[in-house]
C-alpha cells in the first residue's frame, strides 16, 4: 500500500508481479513461492509456542496483493477465517479470481479497515510498510491495532536495509523503485506507539541456494542484522508489564 495507501501504483503489475520477483530475486536461487512458504513458516512456528492451537482463528493479511499467500495461508490454518485487504484493486479482482474458500478479499480505499474491534488473532503483512509513508505508519498501525485483540499477534515481514544485495534487488525492481526503507526500530516505536509489544525482531534468508547446506543454521543467526528480510512480531496488549 503506498503514500497513504498506494493503490493504483500496483494495478499496472499484476500480470508481471510474480515474473518480476522472481527477477529481482535471481540471485538468490529462490522462486517466488520459496518466499511465502518461508515465511508463513517462520511465522506458524511462533503461533504455536504462543497459542499451542491453531483452530479457529482470524487472519488478516494487511497488503494481499493478488493473493498468493492466501492459499499457503489456507494449508497452514486449515480452520482459519481469513480476510485479506489491498489498496490495489485489479490484485484483489486477481485474488477473487483464485475462489479460495473461507477467504474474503476486501479492496481498501482508505487506510480504514471494514472490521470490528478486536476482531483478529493474527495479523500479518509482507512487503506493504516500505510502500507507505513513514508519516501515516502511525494511522495505519492504529487501525490494525483497533480491529486486533488483546493479546493478538502482528507479524510484519520487510526487506533488511542493512543487506546491500536485497537493496541492489529493490532499486531493480519497479514498484520499490520510490519505496521507503523500514528499519526494525523504527516499526519498535511505531507499534508500541499503537497498543503492541515487541516480542521478537528476527533476521532470514541468509544463504542462497547454492549454500542451503547451510540453511539450518539460520535457527541460530536470526539476531545478526544481515539476512535479506527481517519480521518484527509484536503482541497486542492493552496492560504494559
Amino acid at each position: 500500500m503506498g503514500k497513504e495507501l498506494p493503490g493504483a501504483d500496483f494495478d499496472n503489475y499484476v500480470e508481471v508481479y510474480r515474473d518480476i520477483i522472481n527477477r529481482v530475486s535471481s540471485i538468490s536461487g529462490e522462486q517466488f513461492e520459496f518466499f511465502i512458504q518461508v515465511r508463513l513458516g517462520l511465522m506458524k512456528d511462533r503461533i504455536a509456542k504462543q497459542r499451542g492451537s491453531f483452530d479457529s482463528v482470524r487472519i488478516l493479511d494487511f497488503g494481499c496483493g493478488t493473493g498468493a499467500t492466501e492459499e499457503f495461508l489456507r494449508d497452514s490454518f486449515p480452520s482459519a477465517l481469513i480476510c485479506a485487504v489491498d489498496s490495489s484493486a485489479e490484485s484483489i479482482r486477481a485474488a477473487q479470481a483464485r475462489n479460495l474458500d473461507d477467504v474474503r478479499f476486501v479492496h481498501l480505499d482508505s487506510p480504514a479497515l471494514p472490521f470490528p474491534d478486536d476482531y483478529f488473532d493474527l495479523v500479518y503483512s509482507n512487503g506493504t510498510f516500505h510502500h507507505i509513508e513513514l508519516t501515516h505508519h502511525n494511522k495505519v498501525l492504529s487501525e490494525i491495532s483497533r480491529v486486533c485483540r488483546d493479546r493478538g499477534n502482528l507479524f510484519i515481514f520487510e526487506n533488511n536495509p542493512k543487506n546491500p544485495l536485497m537493496m541492489r534487488a529493490m532499486r531493480n525492481n519497479p514498484f520499490d523503485v520510490e519505496a521507503n526503507l523500514v528499519h526494525p526500530k523504527w516499526l519498535q516505536r511505531t507499534t508500541e506507539s499503537s497498543g503492541f509489544r515487541q516480542k521478537e525482531v528476527c533476521y532470514y534468508f541468509f544463504f542462497p541456494r547454492p549454500l542451503r547446506f547451510l540453511r539450518f543454521t539460520e535457527k541460530w543467526l536470526g539476531g545478526i542484522p544481515f539476512g535479506a528480510q527481517y519480521f518484527h512480531w509484536s503482541i497486542k496488549t492493552t496492560h504494559i508489564g
